[in-house]
């Protein structure tokens, strides 16, 4: 299932997911290692978005914030092998949050 839009997103999938499961700090529940499987989709700047699986909940829940009150917490930009697209926290909220990695690992699909 694709989402309307990032907030949807949250509100149908993630959040429920993270009330479920507290103490996960990953979508998928694992601790590290990577993972491409799709944890779920939804659409921004016209263009659908996969979330991965190893996606942490922090940097998805400061988006979320900064998204309910109207500001867009992304910016799109290119992957490092540059074979397509991944959404990041903008620079205001990439500055909030404390992590020197980034954990968010939404691509164009």
């Amino acid at each position: 299932m694709v989402h309307d839009d990032f907030i949807f997103f949250m509100r149908l999938q993630v959040l429920p997911r993270r009330k479920e499961h507290p103490e996960h700090i990953r979508l998928d529940g694992r601790e590290g290692g990577g993972s491409r499987t799709e944890f779920g989709a939804y659409r921004h700047y016209g263009v659908v978005w996969k979330v991965d699986e190893d996606t942490r909940y922090e940097p998805l829940i400061f988006a979320y914030n900064a998204a309910v009150t109207g500001e867009d917490p992304f910016v799109e930009v290119e992957t490092q092998t540059g074979h397509g697209r991944r959404l990041l926290l903008n620079e205001d909220l990439t500055r909030r949050y404390a992590s020197r990695f980034k954990y968010l690992y939404i691509y164009s699909s």
